[in-house]
């Protein structure tokens, strides 16, 4: 069994996102969506993955003219430029069939979006390069593009991770986080209004309530439209507290075990899993990144 080429992740916020992107990323996969690769671990593409993505977004004519250019004339610039617009609008189209939001506005070319979103759902996962963990905070079937569940139904492809934290840890996660001293939350609409709400409560009590109770809390919708994944025998459930072992009450076993389960649910039999990445000692509830 060969490990799957991308996978989709399902963490929702305050689940510990960090740590499984690191591990994640420990057993090969670059984080796209919202988890982002550092520079040393992006991946470049592979043979034949930059024309077959330069022919599908502008047409066979166009992307040889671009290869020839760059062969003849050395004029990697153009080249680049052509490869990283389609390679940015395909994860645009790809984001958007996973049922996610996308900002209205853009600058690059919309009749180069069409072309890539005529494709079908088999011959958009054969485009994405690399090999991706591309994480969503959730996951719902009302959203996500019909022809791409039915293509995982009949394939199993792309794999699906679902990756979760008992509510009252989770709440607590992301009350650490919306009312950090510094105010940082990040740019996420949802976030900044529920910083302001969160801070103007008197304590911990009162925060940890209105995370549990009000739908529109960070998270909340996510969670109810996630259940139907644990409950899924095509997708690997795997908890926060397996992951980081002892410091948030579970053990180093059911750790070790994990790791194992995952490394080999993803074919990769020679993961080094004693030596994945451990949760941070000074901030283990700081777990959602933007």
């Amino acid at each position: 069994m060969s490990p799957p080429q991308h996978l989709i992740v399902v963490s929702l916020p305050g689940s510990g996102t960090e740590l499984l992107h690191e591990i994640t990323t420990a057993l090969g996969y670059t984080s796209r969506g919202t988890m982002s690769p550092s520079t040393e671990t992006a991946a470049q593409p592979g043979p034949g993955e930059v024309y077959a993505l330069l022919e599908a977004a502008y047409g066979p004519e166009r992307a040889a003219a671009l290869l020839q250019a760059h062969h003849r004339h050395r004029d990697t610039g153009s080249l680049q430029h052509a490869y990283t617009d389609a390679l940015h609008l395909l994860w645009r189209v790809w984001w958007k069939r996973l049922g996610q939001p996308v900002t209205a506005h853009t600058t690059l070319n919309s009749e180069t979006e069409a072309r890539l979103n005529a494709q079908t759902d088999a011959g958009l996962l054969r485009l994405l390069p690399g090999r991706d963990a591309w994480y969503v905070t959730g996951l719902n079937p009302a959203h996500v593009d019909g022809g791409l569940l039915r293509h995982w139904a009949a394939t199993g492809q792309p794999a699906i991770l679902y990756h979760h934290r008992e509510p009252r840890d989770r709440a607590l996660a992301l009350i650490q986080h919306l009312t950090r001293d510094d105010g940082n939350v990040g740019t996420i609409p949802g976030h900044l209004i529920y910083r302001d709400i969160l801070t103007a409560l008197p304590g911990t009590e009162e925060r940890l309530i209105l995370a549990l109770t009000d739908p529109d809390f960070p998270g909340n919708e996510e969670a109810r439209h996630t259940g139907w994944l644990s409950r899924h025998p095509a997708v690997l459930t795997v908890t926060h507290k397996e992951l980081a072992g002892r410091d948030p009450g579970g053990t180093t076993t059911a750790r070790t075990r994990a790791l194992a389960h995952l490394a080999n649910w993803l074919g990769i039999s020679d993961a080094d899993t004693l030596n994945m990445p451990v949760p941070p000692t000074d901030l283990p509830g700081l777990t959602v990144t933007t």
